[in-house]
């Protein structure tokens, strides 16, 4: 019975640790070594005892190894299988029901033998597989590390290239602003020497009005003067009346002389007498011919006193056209600025059509830069797109992902930064502007003031000549007055003349009439008194001329102070022609230096386009790499829970084999426990010795 009832137990515990009597199929792990050591442990004889030492509880293949290092090889163990089977033919002899239980039990060892191959083959190809996957695993752990490096040198290049962007932006800034500083103390510099200007204009516009008072004076002293030379005039109708009064007193005393003539010869006798008085007459006479022969030298030297003095109004009169001439002269370098101003102005008009052609030749240019990036946004969507397939097979992106989000978000923040700075610049931009449309303002005001400054000082010019012109209407005017005073002095001179060679026939006819001495001594008398008066008169004529000296004088004092003045409006002129010079210079370097910031806030302009599309390329380098992390975000999402999936699976199929261990352990140390209680208790702890270093080796 204990033959019968050992092969029984075997059968169920080999059954039951196979699990083919259990509820798993994954629960079938026996070898066929520990089958066959069951088997003969079961056959009744001592060798299973002796042999069940031998016997391994691996479930895996290193069971297998483990049942090698412990009862030898497969070539080793072949003769023993033979010895058993041997054995268990001759104890099959002893008992028939033993014999069929050995025979199911070897039917069962092969079945459970090919089983056992095909589980270890199925274990081959899930380990291969899983080795497969892990190497796949790591070459993309790999490239997603490379696809990191290679993104955070993008990033790094794009960083470096805003900043040293941000940096010229920066010096552009500053050099602008160093340029309208410059043009802000050019500006105060051109009012200040508008202000200067001014002030020469408000000094001009006095002295032109002191030259007005000047010029009224003279006039109020030339009417003067014509009044004096009126009443002069007038003494001189006077004195040729007295002298025609005279002529007819004379004419009516020949008249009497010849009446008197027959009395004569009555009176031969009282000649003597006569003669005597006549020689006292005659001594009055010489002294009378001395007397008027002085006032003849002194008539002499007034001529000659009067030709230089004539001589010196005809020299003011020559500087005076030699003034006019220099006046004529700037008027005509005026027009000749004027004329270069406009000519500035046609030129500046085509220089600003010319850079219009240049702004549409640089809008073609911009264009084709258009397109050209337009053809570079294509090239970086299609490697955008290589870049979105090489992404899509990236895995485990925790750390990394964690990286760029840090990245992006300091890259929002730098674009933030930029994006004030380009917000700051712009302000500073529409402040240049509005400071360049002052400038222009103040370039418009300074062309109107300088307007108003020429019309002024045509005015001025126009004014001066005018004042010229009455001048030498004065002065001909005068020049005039004393050649008619001169010409009423020879006529009064040669009346005198007429008067003494009148007298003279008087005096021979007096010799002729001795007898009417004594009315000729009256008409003596009375012509010695006409002649004392005529000496008064000659003598207030003399005091008149003398005025007239001192009046010329005074004449020539103001000539001199009008040249004077005409000489300092000259200068005055050139400095105004030179300050119009200064100016018209200023306004040009103004243009130029407008023109030039004009070019600038072009550049400028262009720059920021530049810098926007650059910010949009960003935004949408940005935005795709964004896309391409949430992509990746959501990829890697898909793997972890792939992964974990498969950490799930691999967890459940350790403890199932971790379970499957344990339950085969237990099972093959029940039979084994029993098999030493019933025949050897003795060795029980020699096997349990052995076995346990066995079990722990798995």
């Amino acid at each position: 019975m204990l033959c019968g009832a050992k092969p029984l137990s075997v059968l169920v515990a080999f059954l039951f640790a196979s699990g083919y009597l259990g509820s798993h199929e994954s629960k079938r792990t026996v070898s066929t070594k520990q089958f066959l050591g069951l088997y003969l442990c079961c056959g009744g004889d001592d060798a299973g005892g002796v042999r069940f030492g031998c016997l391994g509880f691996g479930t895996d293949a290193s069971d297998g190894e483990g049942g090698r290092d412990g009862c030898g090889d497969d070539e080793n163990d072949e003769p023993g299988a033979e010895d058993q089977k041997q054995k268990t033919k001759g104890s099959s002899s002893r008992n028939p029901f033993c014999s069929l239980l050995n025979e199911l039990g070897v039917f069962c060892s092969g079945v459970v033998a090919g089983l056992y191959a095909s589980r270890n083959k199925g274990n081959v190809i899930s380990d291969a597989i899983i080795e497969s996957m892990n190497n796949k695993l790591k070459e993309k752990e790999a490239a997603i590390a490379s696809l990191e490096k290679k993104f955070e040198m993008e990033l790094l290049n794009e960083k470096d290239v805003q900043n040293k962007e941000l940096a010229k932006a920066n010096l552009e800034r500053q050099s602008l602003v160093d340029r309208l500083n410059l043009a802000r103390h050019e500006i105060t510099r051109m009012g200040q020497a508008l202000e200067k200007e001014k002030s020469l204009y408000r000094e001009l516009t006095i002295q032109a009005h002191d030259l007005e008072n000047s010029l009224k004076e003279a006039g109020n002293e030339k009417r003067e003067l014509q009044e004096q030379l009126k009443k002069k005039i007038d003494s001189v109708a006077v004195s040729q009346e007295r002298f025609n009064l005279l002529a007819s007193e004379i004419k009516d005393k020949e008249a009497d002389l010849r009446y008197a003539s027959w009395a004569i010869a009555e009176k031969d006798r009282e000649v003597d007498q006569l003669s005597i008085a006549y020689r006292q007459s005659l001594v009055q006479l010489t002294s009378l011919n001395a007397e008027i022969k002085q006032l003849k030298d002194v008539l002499l030297k007034n001529e000659k006193e009067l030709q230089p003095r004539n001589e010196t109004v005809l020299k003011l009169e020559a500087e005076l056209t030699s003034s006019l001439a220099k006046i004529d002269e700037a008027t005509k370098n005026l027009d000749a600025v004027q004329k270069e101003y406009d000519e500035f102005k046609s030129s500046m008009e085509k220089k600003s059509a010319s850079d219009a052609t240049l702004l549409g030749e640089k809008d073609e240019t911009i264009h084709q830069l258009e397109e050209q990036l337009k053809l570079a946004l294509k090239e970086l969507n299609i490697n955008k797109v290589l870049i979105s397939d090489l992404t899509s097979e990236k895995d485990n992106l925790k750390e990394s992902l964690n990286v760029e989000l840090g990245n992006v978000e300091n890259l929002y923040q730098d674009l933030k930064i930029t994006q004030d700075a380009l917000e700051k610049s712009r302000g500073e931009a529409c402040d240049l502007a509005e400071e360049l449309q002052q400038s222009r303002y103040l370039c418009l005001d300074l062309e109107a003031e300088i307007g108003n400054i020429h019309d002024q000082f045509t005015q001025a010019t126009e004014l001066l000549q005018q004042n010229s012109d009455e001048a030498k209407q004065r002065v001909t005017v005068l020049a005039e007055e004393l050649r008619v005073a001169t010409e009423l002095l020879s006529e009064s001179n040669e009346k005198l003349k007429i008067t003494s060679q009148e007298l003279a026939a008087a005096v021979q006819k007096c010799d002729s009439l001795e007898k009417e001495l004594v009315d000729a001594d009256e008409k003596a008398e009375s012509a010695a008194l006409v002649l004392k008066q005529e000496k008064l008169i000659i003598s207030s004529l003399n005091k008149d001329l003398m005025a007239l000296e001192t009046q010329l004088s005074k004449d020539n004092e103001a000539q001199k102070s009008l040249e004077a003045g005409v000489e300092e409006a000259t200068k005055s002129l050139d400095e105004m022609n030179k300050h119009a010079l200064v100016i018209s210079e200023e306004l040009e370097l103004a243009n130029n230096q407008i023109l030039s910031l004009e070019d600038e806030k072009a550049e400028l302009y262009r720059s920021l386009i530049q810098l926007k599309r650059a910010h949009q390329v960003a935004l949408e380098n940005l935005e795709d790499a964004h896309n391409l992390i949430v992509r990746l975000g959501n990829e890697r999402e898909s793997l972890q829970k792939r992964g974990e999936k498969l950490e799930e699976v691999l967890a459940s199929a350790k403890g199932e084999i971790l379970q499957l261990r344990s339950q085969i352990n237990d099972e093959n140390q029940k039979p084994v426990d029993v098999a030493d209680k019933g025949d050897h208790p003795t060795r029980k702890v020699t096997r349990r010795r052995k076995a346990n270093p066995q079990q722990k080796d798995p």
